[in-house]
């Protein structure tokens, strides 16, 4: 489907399809809406299940039907907002008990992190490009396959040629994964996006091998947490860190402490709507986690994870041991201060150092998690210059707008 265009076609409810209705489909912010005159006779928030035929899509399935719209007069019309949609070129889909073996997700910014554009060679006036890219990753624990993809398609008019740039990944599994079990998997895959490339966005195709006909379907939901989304966390062109990609992606999907951290990682740096001192405590947490999990302290104490860790601290805040041992006790009070209540801690971080301080201990996270498998040197240091970069000059906008309080005594 396309984002910018309205489609035309006959709705019903299951069982009634002698009683279909004429509707309107469209995408807004990244949401399905159906605009129709098909309603219930009873008052309802929303339908369970809605089928559907349009012209230039198919046969439709809308699950989880909100009525976000409803209006009453000489006729009805209601405004349904699906949250799952299934296409299909030849059968409608049954949703309820789907399985499939297959599927296939299109995402920009996959295609940014290849970055396999053709360019202009001025000098022979002819097109280039890089040869279409086809890295396959086997995860033998799961019985996952992993395919990065990247080729180009072309269109022509009369008076104009476009070459697209298209980015998409595939997984085909030796068992059958339910509509929910695949989300996830394609949602691991992102995670990895996120930590390499610091982006992900909407997908622009969803589809799945039907097991039924052998035909490709599709499936449209609005991706909420991973759509738009960017942060300035570390960014790689995939050619960088093509060597590691397989290492971290079993490592997301087999290794339950790696995981865990990412998780929490991944929640404290895609959370737009927070607090700079709700963003330290889930720092704070992160690190507690990662410190539990990656390191040789067997009490849960912030204290003796902060100087097990304290190389990492001082190699990417560029401080001495005696700036960390500040610092360190200054991050203890804080903590104390923001989850514990202990209000009468003085000397704690301000409002502004609490964001780029969570910045460096989201940085000593990732370090310390990448760290822990064979990793290339390039990626670690990608890690340590940008963190370096975030956090010091961070501190040094400070000093402009005022002073910086991790220069006096703590």
């Amino acid at each position: 489907m396309i984002k910018d265009k309205k489609y035309y076609g006959e709705v019903w409810f299951v069982g009634g399809d002698e009683n279909k209705c004429f509707s309107i489909l469209y995408i807004e912010n990244n949401n399905l809406f159906l605009e129709t005159n098909l309603h219930s006779k009873k008052p309802v928030l929303k339908e369970l299940q809605i089928l559907g035929i349009f012209t230039g899509i198919g046969f439709l399935t809308f699950i989880d039907c909100k009525i976000r719209k409803s209006e009453s007069g000489i006729t009805e019309m209601r405004r349904y907002s699906p949250k799952y949609s299934f296409l299909c070129a030849h059968h409608h889909i049954k949703a309820v008990g789907l399985k499939f073996k297959k599927f296939e997700v299109n995402n920009k910014a996959i295609s940014d992190w290849i970055d396999h554009a053709v360019w202009y060679n001025r000098v022979d006036d002819k097109l280039e490009k890089k040869d279409d890219l086809s890295h396959k990753i086997s995860i033998k624990e799961i019985g996952l396959n992993i395919t990065i993809n990247n080729s180009l398609s072309y269109s022509s008019k009369r008076t104009e040629l476009s070459i697209k740039n298209n980015g998409y990944v595939t997984f085909e599994l030796d068992n059958e994964v339910s509509v929910l079990e695949a989300f996830n998997i394609y949602n691991n895959f992102q995670k990895l996006l996120q930590l390499l490339t610091s982006k992900s966005n909407q997908f622009s195709n969803f589809g799945f091998q039907c097991l039924t006909c052998g035909e490709w379907a599709n499936i449209y939901y609005n991706d909420y947490k991973y759509a738009k989304s960017t942060h300035t966390f570390i960014h790689t062109q995939y050619h960088e860190v093509e060597k590691d990609v397989p290492i971290i992606l079993e490592a997301i999907y087999t290794d339950g402490s790696f995981s865990f951290c990412i998780d929490k990682l991944m929640d404290s740096i895609l959370n737009k709507q927070t607090s700079h001192n709700k963003r330290f405590t889930n720092s704070i947490s992160t690190f507690e986690a990662f410190g539990k999990l990656y390191s040789t302290v067997r009490t849960n104490n912030l204290k003796k994870y902060l100087k097990y860790f304290a190389e990492n601290f001082m190699l990417i805040a560029k401080i001495d041991e005696d700036a960390f041992n500040k610092l360190s006790s200054k991050i203890i009070r804080s903590r104390d201060y923001h989850i514990h209540s202990n209000l009468s801690n003085k000397n704690v971080l301000s409002e502004f150092e609490l964001l780029y301080i969570s910045f460096l201990i989201d940085f000593v996270v990732a370090y310390g998690l990448l760290s822990s498998f064979k990793i290339s040197e390039k990626l670690k240091e990608k890690i340590i210059i940008h963190g370096q970069s975030v956090f010091i000059n961070m501190q040094q906008a400070n000093q402009i707008l005022s002073s910086n309080p991790l220069n006096d005594e703590l």
